[in-house]
């Protein structure tokens, strides 16, 4: 299948190495080129790179050339020199390769119409001094670029969900203001159009989520501040409680060119509705639901995706829960529950639409073979995103997610968390996020809803100056030697113990 013969050792020394791929044979459509590095002699994968090689007018994907540089781990390390080569996505395993390491074994699969292909390489380094200096260099400098941007419109919100923070947020009420948010975009742009090269692991374009804490679409610039997002390049995407999605609140959506949605209805029941602290009936909330569905159908809005979400809950270990499931009225607790609700939202779309989700089967099945086992240990996704995801029809979804204690800050009455001094984030948010909060100030979590670790201000450093600053840094190299310097993280991978008792 064309690459197998081109396995080989191959010594990492001061230059980068070039590595090259040859012409593939005629496939139909385009080929994807997934490389893997990985610690020699095991399977302790480093990181993944994700690539679509475009095929030609004649269905031959051209040759190129893979560039490993040892100059540089965390972006230039691989580079794909190819035609029409757009990257699907890049995983960062590690933030840095340990001191023992003697080599690295680099694994290409190509895979399309034409089959598949593997090559191997073994990448060591021709004597000590050069494998210390580089693996020195990786440990100073190593910083993969950040996956996901959370940009807080407003800490306001219209709810008092009781498995939320914001009931007790101690930070001011406040909204971001037009001039901060352009400021704040134009930074996340330029990062952006600097780190093209590997913005994110499963992304494909520059998105930003517009939410951390509160309810965007209370914002009165909300229309103005998205158009500002998308003007400099970004792909902006809000999180809403849907209790504002009126047809006003519609044609802000669709007036400022949102590409993604996701509503967070969380609840499935009236009992559960009414202990949000939301007015009127949950009918009226799912009709708003379908009204924006209904309106999207209409004006031809296929490019903006639509997640429905519910919250998953399973009883508390008494442990501890590391931020982990919690318990509530109305929430998704059962197979039964979450599979009525699948099989609900499929007929109301097929009545949306007489046609029906495009691929839907004929009937549906009661009784779905997928356990709700599955629901409740999402974290053995390898992609670390704690949901499943449903499709419903072409960009509509919906998303059973692992419900949260906003790492331990909602808990059980009569408990008390005992904090972790040891561990590691099982979303490695110190290496893959950036919260920006309303007054511009940062966090390296989207659940530090205080902003207690508040590593500086947007609104006066780059992007590259928080996220390369020393601070981080050291957060990132005490984490990967398991210790947790934040009083957060000790608090989110802590325990769960019952309050003593009178003596």
């Amino acid at each position: 299948m064309g690459w197998q013969g081109l396995s080989g050792i191959v010594p990492l020394g001061g230059q980068a190495v070039c590595l090259a791929l040859p012409p593939t044979p005629f496939a139909p459509g385009p080929t994807r080129l997934v490389a893997t590095l990985a610690l020699a002699d095991t399977a302790l994968p480093i990181a993944t790179w994700d690539f679509l090689l475009a095929a030609t007018s004649g269905g031959q994907t051209p040759g190129g050339q893979i560039l490993v540089s040892p100059a540089s781990f965390d972006q230039a390390f691989l580079i794909l020199d190819h035609p029409e080569s757009p990257p699907l996505g890049r995983v960062y395993h590690l933030a840095v390769p340990p001191p023992a390491t003697k080599g690295f074994d680099l694994v290409l699969r190509r895979s399309g119409g034409g089959g598949e292909s593997f090559a191997h390489y073994r990448l060591h380094w021709p004597d000590e001094a050069s494998r210390i200096r580089d693996l020195e260099r990786w440990r100073r400098q190593a910083v993969p670029p950040v996956d996901w941007f959370y940009v807080e419109l407003t800490s306001h919100c219209n709810l008092a969900c009781p498995f939320c923070p914001s009931r007790t947020l101690k930070r001011p009420r406040a909204f971001l203001s037009e001039d901060h948010a352009r400021l704040i975009f134009s930074k996340i742009a330029d990062y952006g159009r600097r780190r093209d090269a590997t913005w994110g692991y499963t992304q494909t374009e520059r998105m930003v989520f517009l939410h951390v804490m509160g309810e965007p679409l209370l914002h009165p610039r909300f229309t103005e501040i998205v158009s500002a997002a998308r003007a400099v390049g970004l792909v902006p995407g809000l999180f809403t409680n849907a209790t504002l999605l009126n047809a006003k609140a519609r044609d802000k959506i669709f007036a400022s060119g949102l590409s993604h949605i996701t509503i967070s209805l969380n609840v499935t029941d009236q009992a559960g509705y009414a202990e949000l602290g939301a007015r009127g009936l949950i009918d009226e909330q799912e009709r708003r639901v379908l009204d924006l569905l209904a309106e999207r159908k209409r004006r031809g809005a296929h490019r903006l995706h639509v997640d429905i979400q519910y919250i998953v809950a399973a009883p508390r270990a008494e442990g501890g829960s590391s931020g982990g499931p919690v318990a509530g009225r109305g929430l998704v607790d059962s197979r039964h529950k979450a599979w009525a609700s699948y099989r609900t939202w499929l007929l109301r779309l097929r009545h949306l639409d007489p046609q029906g989700p495009v691929g839907a089967p004929p009937a549906i099945d009661p009784r779905p073979s997928i356990a709700f086992e599955t629901l409740l240990h999402p974290l053995a996704d390898d992609t670390g995103d704690p949901s499943l995801r449903l499709p419903l029809d072409g960009g509509v979804d919906l998303v059973m997610k692992t419900g949260c204690s906003f790492g331990n800050a909602v808990i059980p009455p009569g408990h008390r968390v005992v904090p972790a001094s040891q561990g590691r984030c099982p979303f490695s948010s110190p290496w893959r996020q950036m919260a920006v909060f309303v007054d511009g100030r940062v966090s390296f979590c989207n659940m530090d809803y205080e902003n207690s670790v508040d590593l500086g201000s947007l609104l006066d450093s780059s992007v590259d100056e928080i996220w390369d600053g020393a601070r981080l840094r050291r957060i990132r190299e005490e984490m990967a030697a398991d210790r947790l310097s934040e009083p957060l993280c000790q608090r989110c991978l802590g325990t769960l113990a019952p309050m003593a008792g009178p003596a």
